[in-house]
């Protein structure tokens, strides 16, 4: 999927990510193709159907096009057919079908989001859970329905999408004639050529986290990123290319849909909520790029093997490398009282954020409408070379080990419980102690006994935030008197509880205290 810069979650039907088909295999015979629109019909077409060639149209041929009044269906079907081509070239591979494409103006696309009927509890729990997870990053407070934050953002910086169920690219114009940028166009593609052949050998565990969908994605917008950096990196001088700049009534220009260019000013010019933007943006810069170190390393065979041993958690995208760390398993005990009820939905309640949430959360302090940041320009906007220009490596979201959230619900209080584990007891400290500095960015007072309060606006919640060894819980309610009925602090010990509290035991043997007899400090 390809939005303004950043990323609308694509549709991943993981049930269906197994098996093999090949891409490789070259007909006897080319297929049959219109090369009417050749700005020069003398080239001559293939006796088989060969990379860069698709048809009709070879990969640096020029077109016959005008784009300033939109495309005819035939303008269209060749410029799709010479992008295929084109993405062969850029991606080392064959397509053996054609790819269908449909152009369509954002009003339609926008008609047509909605779904039909009353939601499901199962997705009535989801929505909570989702919100719950926002309202923890800061990202979107209980006084704005986030679902409908989320539908704004996407519905204003898509650009287009492949449909998996049917097998067909939709691209979204901006005016009432379809026109359509060739990047986009070119990144789809890709899509269309992950889904119908690596993805299908892609095994996914069954019970794979958010964070290990979205590192999954990070995958797969990640290396349509890269094939279209490459793309675009042969438009102008080697091949013409239909930009939008090409129409003069839309000013946004390329770097607002080819996922190149200034990322900072495509963030400052984001749409209605840009904390979920640079969240949903993690796949195209942090996804391209593991995919660029990995193909500089060991080429198209090397991402290729990314396919088979996909990454599982946004941490192994972030810190990628041949031996990645294996995310924990989080969980926490429920002990809420009964007035408070957690939230599930489907088999098993909660969601783990993962490391890229947690730096989307320290980052949205440089957009937000607050003064001041919890972070630098310079930590998030980084670049080192050729690509994309956000890092979500943070320091105080690196160290991440895994990372549970709960959502509790009282009629129509909310709260959640959020238990972070940490590779060390000083990566867990230096979390909490940026995030008790979020905690007062958004003017929460720390009251008796450790919590803090956020006395007004859209966060305005009770929080308590321990730190056990390399374990951090974050308790949020409506109130202090809350934060004990979701989860009081000494009660009911659990063998996860024993466990962290070991933890700290060790750390404290091994910190400033004489070291203990039975802990192992070198």
């Amino acid at each position: 999927m390809r939005r303004s810069s950043l990323l609308v979650v694509v549709t991943l039907s993981l049930v269906a990510l197994a098996g093999c088909t090949a891409l490789g295999a070259q007909e006897a015979d080319p297929p049959e193709g219109d090369d009417s629109l050749a700005a020069d019909p003398t080239v001559g077409d293939p006796t088989t159907d060969v990379q860069g060639w698709e048809r009709g149209y070879w990969h640096n041929e020029s077109l016959d096009v005008d784009p300033e009044d939109g495309l005819t269906e035939a303008e269209l079907e060749a410029v799709v057919a010479r992008a295929m081509a084109r993405v062969e070239v850029v991606r080392d591979v064959e397509f053996d079908e054609p790819v269908h494409v449909e152009v369509i103006d954002r009003s339609e696309y926008s008609a047509g989001g909605g779904g039909d009927g009353s939601p499901t509890a199962t997705q009535r729990a989801a929505a909570i859970e989702r919100a719950a997870e926002l309202e923890a990053l800061f990202v979107v407070g209980e006084t704005t329905d986030a679902g409908e934050a989320e539908e704004a953002t996407r519905e204003a910086s898509v650009q287009g999408y492949y449909d998996t169920q049917q097998d067909r690219i939709v691209v979204i114009s901006d005016s009432d004639t379809p026109r359509l940028a060739e990047l986009t166009l070119g990144h789809e593609l890709v899509h269309a050529y992950q889904f119908r052949g690596p993805l299908r050998q892609t095994r996914v565990p069954q019970n794979i986290s958010q964070d290990g969908v979205v590192a999954l994605r990070a995958l797969i917008e990640g290396d349509a990123n890269f094939a279209e950096r490459r793309y675009e990196a042969r438009c102008g001088e080697e091949w013409d290319c239909l930009r939008r700049s090409d129409w003069t009534d839309e000013s946004s220009g390329d770097g607002a849909d080819d996922g190149s260019g200034d990322d900072d000013a495509a963030a400052d010019r984001a749409g209605p909520n840009l904390g979920i933007y640079l969240q949903s943006y993690f796949p195209y810069a942090a996804g391209e790029s593991m995919v660029a170190d990995v193909y500089e390393r060991a080429g198209w065979d090397g991402v290729a093997e990314l396919y088979r041993e996909p990454p599982l958690s946004s941490e192994q995208v972030i810190h990628w490398g041949p031996d990645p760390d294996e995310p924990e398993a989080v969980s926490v005990p429920d002990r809420s009282s009964d007035d408070w009820e957690r939230v599930t939905a489907g088999e098993r309640s909660g969601r783990t954020l993962g490391e890229a949430s947690l730096a989307t959360m320290f980052a949205y302090t440089l957009y937000d409408d607050r003064d001041g940041s919890l972070v630098t320009r310079e930590a998030f906007l980084r670049q080192d070379g050729p690509g994309p220009e956000l890092t979500y490596d943070l320091a105080p979201s690196a160290g991440w080990g895994g990372d549970r959230l709960y959502a509790y619900r009282n009629g129509d209080e909310t709260g959640y419980v959020w238990r972070i584990e940490w590779d060390s007891n000083a990566e867990a400290r230096e979390f909490a102690d940026t995030y008790r500095e979020l905690l007062r960015y958004h003017d929460a007072d720390r009251r008796d006994g450790g919590h803090w309060v956020v006395p007004d606006g859209q966060f305005a919640d009770a929080f308590s935030v321990h730190v056990t060894g390399e374990t951090v819980t974050i308790v949020n309610g409506p109130d202090r008197s809350a934060l004990s009925e979701i989860h009081p602090e000494n009660s009911r010990l659990t063998a996860a509880d024993v466990s962290s509290a070991q933890g700290a035991i060790n750390s404290t043997a091994c910190g400033t205290s004489p070291p203990s007899s039975a802990s192992s400090c070198s």
